[in-house]
């Protein structure tokens, strides 16, 4: 005796009620909220310093969005750049903002966005 399967509530709520371009340009957003945020982590140093590595990386951001989180991180204090790996700084005046991302050209560099991170100490 097989019993048919019958979805859930839960299921029959998560399933979207819309046509495939809407489902496809929904998930699009999502990735790209997802791929557009600067993260932040602590490391002590062998020296006892405490330092922050700033990543950046990913198709939609650029060098100034690791520097406008590194000035997050360390607030009025100022920060000092001890390693930088992808990219080059902004220069000092240049736009208070992360600024515009890096749209990529074809979905191939999707897949080839470079690493970008900051090696900095608080101030």
């Amino acid at each position: 005796m097989n019993a048919a399967v019958r979805p859930t509530e839960l299921e029959k709520t998560l399933r979207l009620k819309m046509p495939l371009p809407w489902k496809l340009l929904s998930l699009s957003l999502l990735a790209l909220g997802v791929a557009g945020c600067a993260t932040s982590r602590s490391v002590r140093q062998a020296d006892g310093w405490l330092t922050h590595v700033v990543g950046c990386g990913g198709p939609f951001l650029n060098m100034g969005h690791c520097v406008e989180k590194a000035g997050e991180v360390c607030g009025g204090r100022g920060y000092t750049v001890l390693n930088a790996v992808g990219g080059e700084l902004p220069k000092p005046n240049a736009m208070p903002t992360g600024g515009l991302p890096d749209i990529p050209n074809a979905a191939a560099d999707l897949k080839a966005a470079p690493e970008r991170k900051l090696l900095i100490k608080c101030n």
